[in-house]
């Protein structure tokens, strides 16, 4: 019977952690990004492509429904061959079987990323004949009073637009750095030059920076040769440069989002279940084995193996259900196929083996945690490092059973054996196991964060949930280092009185690390991409032009990038072009504060994920130099929600 009340004592620490479960349950959005696509999306093709061509960030997996393409009523084209590039495992070639005829076109991607995440894409394009030269023509606007990025004295008293062709500007909005509007007398056409449009300012301006939103459109006698309408925005100041605020009521969103604000779906349950069942399952028959030698086996060993098999078995068995959820076209030979299926069942098959061959128990529990960065994680990406990562992540794994499964054993503490005896037998020799399993944790553990996150702030980790899993993960651990500490400590004195604590603060050990595996599963079922904050020089450049580059705030929304030129320049101007896929692009002219300085301000950081910079740095002499960057944007976004 007391074995049974011990038992109970240990499995609660399993169960008590689920209130954390009850959130709200949504999908986690995809682990490598759609980069870029041939055609774009929305683009217009004359003739038809033999070829698509589809890039990811990172090499996909491909399966025989990864790629569909669907005409304008609904029927499915005919496709030739689909595979990825020989130089490249995240480049895509969609050969064609025929010639697409005239009409719209979507493209429907699924694959899978390297951790089994399906990433579910679609884009489209149109096929259409050119009518003629004249409905080609673009309708666009020349020039204006006021440039892009000049700083002007004094205020003034109106803005002129010149279009390429007689205009209507149905639209016009001037904002303060405040975001505030500023009134203005409703546009007109210039009597003599109808292309001419003037826009009398109503008061005058402030000293600072003011953004300029215009829309316009062809006169309504030649919207028969123009088809487009045009809108722009241009920024100038008044006197001095100054940076556009939020204007009032907004709020950075990583500041205001809750530490506890997790979203969790089947994959993560069950990798939280995989890490509890196969962790505690190695660390704790390794400590029978190389601590105790297998002395003190007993029945109440037994059973809690049983149970430790079961949530095992439980986890792997839902990680196949959710495959197979995501997968449901698939015939189910070549689901099979897939590593993300037949490895969780050669995992299972050496965890049976594993209880009925107990020489070798050891041996096939470790080769079981040791197929995990195969199939979970970020390890095996190769930006991320692959085999090297990997085999620190294994690392990572293994002290973390060797702890926590050490735990769990000393908690089962024998009922023939006096609590003293038992802490001087076994306590005593794992402190020095766990002692190392801490310190290899801890460096593993800081190797894998700088690998997944070259470069981060507070806030970028705060606005994604793989950065706030991070934090609480690294807090509990802390904790856990501490309550070791205090038991180091117990273990040493070896006093009676401290028989009780001992045994209360392991349950607390155990229970804070159930929770630990509980984000460890969202840290690996979630991208850490999305916690990433830099500004990074795609390559080097001949003239060997030292720039420093700036974003502040580094979020969505209005911004200021500053560019401090590191030398003396005689620069005539001073260009920026960012760019996202799948198609927004914007070129801005920087204001001039300094010889040295330059800035932009607006919005500038499009969305969350990478945008490319190319800063246009043009000198007196003529010469132009190309500096081109890429910025990477906090926060979760999807390629066709860019």
């Amino acid at each position: 019977m007391s074995h049974r009340i011990k038992l109970i004592k240990v499995v609660p620490l399993f169960v008590i952690a689920l209130f954390l479960l009850i959130v709200d349950s949504s999908i986690v959005d995809a682990h490598s990004s759609l980069e870029k696509t041939s055609p774009k999306n929305g683009e217009v093709l004359e003739v038809s492509p033999s070829v698509i061509e589809i890039t990811f960030q990172d090499p996909v997996i491909l399966h025989s429904e990864s790629v569909k393409i669907i005409d304008g009523t609904g029927s499915e084209v005919q496709i030739k061959e689909t595979k990825l590039s020989s130089q490249d495992a995240g480049n895509i070639n969609v050969s064609l079987e025929s010639k697409l005829e005239p009409g719209k076109y979507i493209v429907r991607i699924n694959v899978l990323a390297l951790d089994g995440y399906s990433i579910k894409e679609e884009f489209n394009f149109l096929i259409q004949k050119r009518a003629s030269v004249e409905e080609d023509m673009e309708f666009k606007l020349i020039r204006s009073s006021i440039r892009d990025g000049e700083i002007i004295k004094g205020s003034p008293d109106q803005l002129e637009l010149w279009f390429n062709h007689p205009a209507e500007v149905s639209a016009f909005g001037l904002f303060n750095d405040q975001q505030e509007v500023i009134k203005t007398k409703i546009p007109m056409a210039n009597s003599e030059d109808p292309s001419h449009i003037i826009i009398p300012f109503s008061e005058e301006l402030d000293q600072g920076t003011y953004q300029v939103t215009w829309y316009a459109s062809p006169s309504e006698v030649d919207k028969q040769i123009f088809s487009n309408n045009k809108q722009g925005v241009f920024y100038f100041a008044v006197d001095e440069f100054s940076s556009l605020s939020q204007g009032t009521g907004l709020v950075d969103r990583g500041l205001i989002w809750s530490i506890l604000d997790f979203t969790f779906e089947l994959k993560q349950i069950a990798y939280w279940f995989i890490f509890i069942g196969l962790s505690l399952l190695f660390g704790f028959n390794w400590f029978h084995t190389m601590v105790t030698k297998n002395q003190f086996w007993h029945y109440q060993s037994l059973t809690l193996n049983i149970f430790l098999f079961i949530v095992s078995a439980l986890g792997i068995t839902l990680m196949v259900i959710y495959q197979r959820t995501e997968l449901p076209e698939l015939s189910l030979v070549e689901f099979i196929q897939l590593k993300f299926t037949w490895i969780p069942i050669v995992q299972f098959l050496l965890l049976s083996l594993g209880f009925l061959i107990k020489k070798i128990r050891l041996l096939l529990f470790g080769l079981t945690l040791l197929m995990l960065p195969f199939v979970i994680g970020h390890a095996s990406y190769p930006r991320y490092g692959g085999y090297v990562t990997m085999a620190i992540s294994y690392l990572h794994v293994l002290s973390v059973a060797i702890w926590m499964g050490g735990l769990l054993a000393l908690l089962l503490k024998p009922k023939s054996i006096k609590n003293i005896e038992w802490i001087k037998t076994a306590g005593v020799p794992f402190t020095k196991w766990a002692l190392l399993s801490v310190g290899v944790i801890i460096f593993s553990g800081i190797a894998m964060t700088f690998q997944f996150l070259p470069s981060f702030s507070l806030g970028s980790l705060f606005v994604s949930e793989w950065g706030r899993a991070l934090v609480i993960k690294t807090i509990l651990f802390i904790i856990l280092v501490v309550i070791g500490y205090v038991q180091r400590k117990t273990i040493l004195n070896l006093n009676s009185k401290f028989d009780h604590s001992f045994f209360v603060k392991i349950r607390a050990e155990l229970f804070f690390g159930i929770i630990v595996f509980l984000f460890a599963a969202t840290l690996v079922a979630t991208n850490p991409g999305v916690a990433e904050q830099g500004v990074y020089l795609e390559k080097n450049v001949k003239e060997d032009l030292a720039l420093d580059v700036k974003v502040t705030p580094f979020h969505v929304g209005q911004n200021t990038i500053t560019l401090q030129f590191e030398e003396d320049l005689t620069i005539r101007n001073v260009s920026v072009v960012l760019s996202m896929p799948p198609n927004w692009k914007v070129e801005r002219k920087a204001f001039e504060v300094d010889d040295r300085t330059y800035k932009l301000t607006g919005n500038l950081l499009h969305a969350p994920g990478t945008l490319k910079m190319n800063v246009s740095v043009e000198l007196t002499n003529g010469k132009e130099i190309q500096i081109p960057y890429r910025i990477v944007v906090p926060g979760e976004t999807r390629f066709n929600e860019s």
